[in-house]
Formats: C-alpha cells, sequence, structure tokens
C-alpha cells in the first residue's frame, strides 16, 4: 500500500507539471494571410499568442519584446541584432498596427519581434502578399 501512495503521488504531481493548458508563444501578422492581395498603404495587425507581451523598446524583460517588419528581406537570424533602414522596419514604441506603403507587386514581409535591444527572438510570421 505504502508504495502505491508513492505512485499516486507522483502520477498526480506529474498531471499538474504537465503543461498541457500552457500556449506556446508566437507573432503573425493579424488581418493579412499568405497569398493575400491588397492595396497600398496596407494596414498590418500584429498578433501574439501565449505569454508574449509587445512592449517598448529599452529594457530587456523575458517574454516580453516589440516588433519588426522586414519588408522583401529575409528574417534576422536570432540572437542577430535587427538593423535599421527601408527594410527593417522597428516597432520601438510598441505599436500593435502600422501602415506600409508598398510598391505594386508582390512582397515578401516578415513579422518578427526583438527584445528591448533589437536583438532577433525565434518568433516570426512570414507571408508573402502582392499589391494591386
Amino acid at each position: 500500500m505504502k508504495h502505491f501512495a508513492y505512485v499516486l503521488v507522483l502520477v498526480l504531481a506529474l498531471a499538474a507539471c504537465s503543461g498541457d493548458d500552457a500556449e506556446e508563444s508566437s507573432v503573425s501578422f493579424g488581418n493579412v494571410s499568405d497569398g493575400d492581395t491588397v492595396s497600398s498603404p496596407l494596414t498590418v495587425e500584429f498578433e501574439t499568442a501565449g505569454d508574449f507581451t509587445i512592449e517598448e523598446a529599452g529594457e530587456i524583460n523575458e517574454n516580453a519584446g516589440h516588433m519588426h517588419v522586414m519588408v522583401d528581406v529575409d528574417c534576422v537570424a536570432v540572437g542577430e541584432v535587427i538593423p535599421g533602414d527601408d527594410n527593417h522596419i522597428h516597432f520601438g514604441d510598441g505599436s500593435t498596427s502600422a501602415d506600409l506603403d508598398l510598391e505594386p507587386g508582390e512582397h515578401t514581409l516578415c513579422l518578427q519581434a526583438g527584445d528591448g535591444e533589437h536583438t532577433a527572438l525565434d518568433l516570426t510570421d512570414e507571408i508573402t502578399v502582392t499589391v494591386e
């Protein structure tokens, strides 16, 4: 009986720690999908899932950061600093949406989270859109 009690306690402890309710963190474009035909300026909305929080640049906080959109270039390697130029647009003010001025044609967009110091995190969403 003593062994049964230990096994029961172990099973209950493992069930409590299983994390089935935990949702993995992710970022995504909330209002536009891969393959969409859009007009310019394109309003994009940034969404998160799980325990990731959008906040202003500055401090580095666990499970938090701000958004960047890469236009017609690849996402940045995790751990690298995200450049600031015409193709790497920073939203260090904690924005959750933005208007993008895009020329007619096909464009790749990468939404990527970065920490408070603009270091690329492993939270991305990549899509291709066609601007009319």
